[in-house]
């Protein structure tokens, strides 16, 4: 399975996989997330509408196929890992700094925010294990 785990919730050895992001399915938050009184403060943090294509969920490596509406933001975050964002298409706005198709973003797990540009975006989301969200910074 994509997270690392068999049917029984047994840890599974990587094992070599091809895929087309054209072919997953995505998830927008309110789908992974539901639509509960609970999840309404990770759409304040997310918003409702961010698409996430899970490619590859492990202990070691986590790696998401991610897209943005035009305009779409999240505010301050981070994941618990060191994270490499790596813009397909469209922009990223990280406060005055934009990123766009070919460059990328790295963060050794501190507090960032972005919005989309004009166009939306499309990016791969990278991180050195399972992300998890925190929203207050990490002690340095």
């Amino acid at each position: 399975m994509a997270d690392g785990t068999d049917r029984q919730g047994r840890q599974e050895k990587p094992r070599q996989f091809f895929f087309d992001v054209n072919e997953m399915t995505g998830r927008t938050n309110v789908e992974i997330m539901g639509d509960s009184e609970e999840a309404e403060k990770y759409f304040d943090l997310f918003g409702r509408d961010l698409v996430t294509k899970a490619i590859l969920q492990s202990p070691a490596l986590s790696v998401f196929h991610e897209s943005a509406k035009p305009g779409e933001r999240v505010k301050p975050h981070r994941h618990g890992t060191h994270q490499m964002n790596y813009v397909l298409s469209g922009e990223l706005i990280f406060g005055r700094r934009r990123v766009g198709p070919g460059m990328g973003f790295f963060t050794p797990d501190m507090l960032y925010s972005w919005r989309a540009g004009e166009e939306g975006a499309e990016w791969l989301e990278i991180h050195a294990g399972q992300p998890g969200i925190f929203v207050e910074q990490r002690d340095l």
